[in-house]
């Protein structure tokens, strides 16, 4: 299985972050699994309409410019095994969702692989990274009656299966991007981040409030920052503006509108990364109001 592309859509509300991801994965469905460590217990969700493909209508440029698992009802109990306790797991639209907290990550790894959700044996050093900041970590993959259906391969493939919505209590708005390089090889990153977030060569004037390992909050070489404003114009349209030569400076963004009703800023972070530019998590913003449990 190889990471084609990653792609995250990140804001906070009432001292919780939100958190939109999709991905868009080298492989059959049957061999997809995705482990996401988070702060504290999220809520996790399958978010109905097109935000990604919003977003990338949003912040488009024309091209002079472009330079450059089977959960059996629901449940909602907490069962141990092997230092893994399961706060929940459930079905909902293509994928078998587990919310997992762990003491270790090889009791975690062999979890995971007993209940088939096939992670890379690179992830083991991940997993007591997160564990050792006490995560919790929300595991997914196709779902069994889902995974010989082809309609749900191809937009696996494509990058356009329906994303998942994680909120949850958290100190910062950030990113797992650790997490991440577990897989292999170059990987298309895209976030994009509503708010007022760090600018990246200001950190250190944050001291008081930014985290204390400033390594997370330092972007990778070749990432690309771009900063958008959403206005809006009613209806569900917004009116764009940004850096010269949108393509879409006024649309309808339904799913924007609906997420994000009061529009603001919005900043694309962007870049093709190796798995070695993958080693530590982004951080953008504390949480106003925030803190995990």
């Amino acid at each position: 299985m190889r990471l084609d592309r990653q792609s995250a859509f990140l804001w906070q509300a009432q001292g919780k972050e939100h958190m939109l991801l999709s991905v868009q994965y080298s492989g059959g469905s049957d061999e997809f699994a995705w482990v996401i460590p988070v702060e504290s217990r999220p809520e996790v969700t399958v978010e109905k309409g097109a935000p990604f493909t919003e977003l990338r209508r949003a912040t488009e440029l024309l091209p002079p410019v472009m330079r450059g698992m089977e959960a059996g009802g629901g449940s909602k109990g907490a069962s141990v095994d092997r230092g893994v306790t399961v706060l929940e797991q459930k079905e909902e639209g293509p994928y078998n969702i587990a919310v997992l907290s762990a003491t270790s990550g090889g009791g975690l790894y062999e979890w995971l692989k007993t209940n088939q959700f096939a992670v890379s044996k690179n992830a083991r050093g991940q997993l007591d990274y997160y564990i050792g900041r006490k995560y919790v970590f929300v595991a997914a993959r196709i779902r069994n009656a889902a995974r010989t259906n082809e309609k749900v391969s191809s937009r696996l493939r494509s990058g356009t299966i329906a994303p998942m919505h994680l909120t949850f209590a958290a100190r910062h708005l950030s990113y797992p991007l650790k997490m991440t390089a577990v897989n292999p090889g170059l990987s298309e990153m895209e976030i994009y981040v509503a708010g007022d977030t760090w600018a990246q060569d200001k950190v250190l004037k944050h001291v008081n409030s930014a985290p204390s390992n400033l390594d997370e909050v330092r972007l990778p070489r070749g990432v690309r920052v771009q900063t958008f404003q959403l206005n809006p114009a009613g209806g569900g349209a917004f009116a764009v503006s940004g850096p010269p030569g949108l393509a879409n400076p006024r649309g309808n963004f339904p799913t924007l509108a609906r997420l994000l009703p009061k529009g603001g800023k919005l900043t694309k972070y962007n870049g093709v990364l190796g798995d070695t530019q993958r080693q530590n998590d982004l951080v953008f913003a504390a949480v106003s109001g925030g803190g995990a449990q």
